[in-house]
């Protein structure tokens, strides 16, 4: 059922006379929309998904009728202690945002009441949590728990807190969209059933979201297939404003990418739109740009011309972002509230929920990658009453420009892309498996119908069910010199985590369970060592980072520059040495990349201007571009400029067109060739990855494969493996897709590195074999370089290889977008450039080709001797 009406009466006479009173004193105006929908809703016992605009008040809507629950169960002289509702935040700094936000009614009803200690009690779990108060926590469990998807799985597989979840009747899921559909999100909806299967009844399941659409998928994730769930999608408040988005060009027109003169524009940028407010986030795409940034407003001079004043470095100017240390995350989080800073920068810690009452702005430097994320960021200001939503996206490059112009368009229209939910991810089940093994001896009948009854597990059949478990006990096949428990014994890949018998599965030691405490949950992060200076703990950087420097280098963490000092096992220790400049730290994650919506929506919007620069002239253009975009007549010019100049040199290609650019690779033997598709990174590296299968199929010779939004590019090392047009003839046929972009995938080192992730999740491998230890020397990268070879050769349907390739597939890849795209049938034409085309050039860059083998060992070194024979002679 979906509400989207605000007339749902009076909300306020379903809360009992002390929660009406408090909520009335503090809110005069009366509840919000989304709060006068959810309560009755929420107080009947629904099952609820809540979609509703940021600072619309969800926190009090998914709260207040729950402790009006508790508090006439208080007025009735019957509220126990124990657990009563369970609340999960996929941020840490978001649970600690509502723990401080909901001691306000709870102190204003312990006033009311006129008690000494409020009678409903809050409490924290989280993995910040120190030693002591895991201890109170457990010995003395809250009435309402705040806890994350991890620390949840955690508490689950401990027998300890077995009894606690026999009271719970309310489970909160905050941000519901940003784990929905992702593995974070299948571990967390086991978890739920898990914990559902303890408590004495079903407990009633609360989501809460800002960006969902459609909402089917993320109620069928909040509750499984098996329940109902109440969709109340709640409008505006009265006299709300609606997002306001603007782009700016940091090039002007005639100016080509200059990475040195756009920062120091953006530098400016943000300086004067800083001054001009009273807080403004500022959201860069990665840690090292977010330290950066924030290093350089602290520290670097205004520049010549500027006017803006200096600004008090730490005082005003923060970071925050997941590598710095608790404490000062959480510093930074109540300075915020407080209002006391001019900026933060951050990298993604801050886009969801927690209240920034003071942000007039917020500053997207780059492309956001998606309209959900980019509603997300912009909503992080204009929470104060009758403030408004403002963001402005700083584009460095003509393509930025025209990209991020066409986000902000489909930001404004709220055209939030589809959610796509995981299926059935074995690498979680197994970790999953290992949590019940260490809560009990758990029935592998009951096991599987737990699994079932959450929703992306709901079609985990029961041969996969008992592949996990196989692997999990070292029950599969293994070559001679692998693992052996004892001598003489069968090998194993590693240590077995459970036994298996007669139906029944548990854990093997209370070793396992140490290692489940410690290598819990499927976030992945390289090895990291923790940053000290001057005995105050800064945060982490990467280990293999960390073991490159050497006395008295410097980098910057926490906005601040460092001297390093020495490694001592997993510490480093550095010097604070002021505000000289620093290397930045390397943090490897994930590229963020459009959404298939969006590279579509961008890719035919380029179309069309170039459809009309050319019927229309170039006057008509800027101002058809200015119009529908809302740009101003310089971004306008630098985005027509792009158009033109790709059409002069190439042709802007139609969504019905595979467009393949042929052209001299720039300073190396070779040639380079630029396929350009209207499809986004996943789906690109799809068909890229298939298109390298095919060629290196006829041609037997090694590419560089380079994937991009909106194209790939692939590198041959000389004539002999150059393309003719026979060679394009069958490059964009849907036969055999999904096993020709398998073997593209296994040429390269993609499978190689998502194996290790996912045996990782699996626990087959310990990130953190036992606390306070490293892992062996090169971190995990035996794991794709030894560890996954062996187990393709010996056992290629082992579920964690499965798990790889269904990952790779429709996780990371996105082939049936590619597939969609392939069967309208595209054209394919063939160009020779001397020299990359404008649009080719704004995505390949220099270094991050990726190998894809196809030459035997033997016929690669007769042509390198061949190579150097010929240059010795010349």
């Amino acid at each position: 059922m979906i509400d989207r009406t605000d007339d749902a009466g009076d909300a306020l006479d379903g809360l009992c006379d002390p929660v009406r009173g408090w909520f009335e004193g503090a809110f005069p105006t009366g509840p919000t929309p989304a709060q006068a929908l959810a309560w009755p809703a929420i107080g009947s016992g629904e099952h609820v998904l809540l979609i509703s605009p940021t600072g619309t008040g969800k926190t009090l809507a998914g709260f207040l009728a729950i402790v009006d629950r508790l508090t006439r169960e208080h007025l009735a002289g019957g509220l126990e202690p124990g657990l009563r509702c369970v609340y999960v935040s996929p941020l840490r700094s978001l649970g600690y945002d509502v723990e401080k936000n909901l001691s306000v009614p709870l102190r204003g009803l312990q006033r009311l009441l006129g008690l000494r200690d409020c009678p409903i009690r809050v409490g924290a779990r989280t993995g910040d949590t120190s030693a002591h108060d895991r201890r109170k926590l457990r010995e003395g469990p809250p009435h309402i728990l705040i806890t994350t998807p991890e620390s949840l799985s955690l508490l689950l597989s401990q027998s300890a807190w077995a009894e606690h979840w026999a009271g719970v009747d309310h489970l909160v899921v905050d941000e519901v969209h940003a784990l929905a559909a992702t593995k974070r999100g299948a571990d967390l909806a086991i978890s739920l059933e898990r914990l559902a299967e303890s408590a004495g009844g079903d407990p009633a399941r609360v989501g809460l979201s800002a960006t969902c659409r459609p909402p089917e998928p993320v109620a069928r994730f909040l509750v499984g297939p098996s329940r109902t769930c109440r969709v109340v999608e709640a409008p505006r408040p009265v006299g709300s404003r609606a997002i306001e988005i603007e782009v700016e060009s940091l090039l002007r027109p005639g100016e080509g990418p200059h990475r040195g003169l756009t920062y120091n524009r953006l530098l400016r940028r943000v300086r004067r739109a800083t001054a001009d407010n009273r807080t403004t986030i500022v959201f860069a795409n990665s840690r090292p740009m977010t330290e950066k940034i924030a290093h350089d407003l602290r520290h670097a001079p205004p520049g010549r011309g500027e006017t803006v004043a200096p600004f008090d470095g730490e005082t005003e100017i923060a970071v925050h972002h997941s590598a710095l240390d608790a404490s000062r995350r959480r510093d930074v989080e109540e300075r915020l509230k407080a209002g006391t800073l001019r900026a933060v920068v951050t990298s993604t810690s801050l886009e969801l929920g927690v209240d920034i009452g003071s942000a007039d702005l917020t500053i997207q430097v780059g492309l956001p990658g998606g309209v959900s994320r980019c509603v997300q960021r912009v909503g992080r200001s204009g929470h104060r009453v009758g403030g408004r939503a403002r963001g402005l996206i700083l584009a460095a490059t003509a393509a930025e420009v025209i990209a991020a112009a066409v986000t902000a368009r489909a930001a404004r229209a709220g055209e939030i892309e589809p959610l796509k939910p995981v299926d059935s991810p074995l690498d979680v089940v197994c970790q999953q498996l290992i949590g019940m093994a260490c809560r009990g001896e758990t029935s592998i009948d009951a096991a599987h119908d737990l699994l079932r009854k959450a929703a992306p597990t709901a079609d985990l059949s029961r041969a996969d069910l008992l592949a996990c478990l196989d692997s999990l006990a070292g029950d599969l096949p293994t070559p001679a010199g692998a693992f052996e428990p004892e001598p003489g014994a069968a090998p194993r890949w590693t240590s077995p985590r459970i036994w298996k018998r007669n139906g029944w599965f548990g854990a093997r030691s209370a070793r396992v369970k140490r290692w489940l405490w410690g290598n819990v949950g499927t976030i992945h992060a390289e090895e990291s060592v923790a940053v000290i200076a001057d005995g105050a703990s800064v945060g982490t950087v990467e280990g293999a980072y960390a073991e490159r420097l050497s006395a008295g280098d410097r980098f910057v963490l926490d906005g601040r520059t460092l001297e390093f000092r020495r490694l001592e096992g997993a510490v480093l220790h550095a010097k604070l040495v002021g505000g000289e400049a620093g290397a930045l730290p390397v943090w490897h994650s994930d590229r963020q990349a459009l959404s298939t919506e969006l590279a579509a929506e961008l890719a035919a919007f380029r179309s069309e201007a170039s459809r009309r620069s050319v019927c229309d002239g170039p006057e008509a253009v800027r101002a058809w571009l200015g119009e529908t975009l809302r740009l101003d007549a310089r971004a306008a010019d630098v985005a027509a400029e792009l158009i033109e100049a790709q059409d002069r040199w190439s042709e802007t290609p139609g969504v019905d067109v595979l467009l393949v650019e042929e052209f001299p690779t720039p300073l190396e033997p070779g040639w380079t060739y630029a396929f350009h598709a209207p499809l986004n990174r996943s789906a690109c590296e799809a068909l890229g990855r298939a298109v390298a299968a095919r060629l290196g199929r006829k041609h037997g010779r090694d590419a560089a494969f380079q994937p991009a939004d909106l194209g790939w590019s692939i590198r041959v090392p000389d004539d002999d493996a150059r393309l003719d047009p026979a060679d394009l003839a069958g490059i964009a046929s849907l036969d055999d897709l999904e096993a020709d972009v398998m073997e593209g995938i296994d040429r390269g080192e993609l499978a190689a590195r998502r194996f290790r992730r996912v045996a990782a999740t699996a626990l087959m491998v310990l990130r953190n074999p036992e606390p306070g230890k490293r892992v062996r020397v090169g971190g995990m990268n035996w794991v794709s370089t030894r560890l996954y070879p062996l187990v393709k050769a010996a056992c290629p349907d082992h579920p964690l290889l499965r798990e790889t390739r269904r990952e790779i597939l429709h996780d990371v890849l996105d082939v049936p977008a590619a597939a969609r795209w392939l069967a309208t049938g595209p054209t394919v034409r063939l160009r020779h450039l001397a020299s990359p085309s404008p649009f080719a050039a704004a995505w390949i860059a220099p270094g991050g080709d990726e190998a894809i083998r196809h030459d035997s060992p033997d016929d690669a070194l007769r042509r390198l001797h061949a190579r150097m024979i010929a240059a010795g002679g010349a």
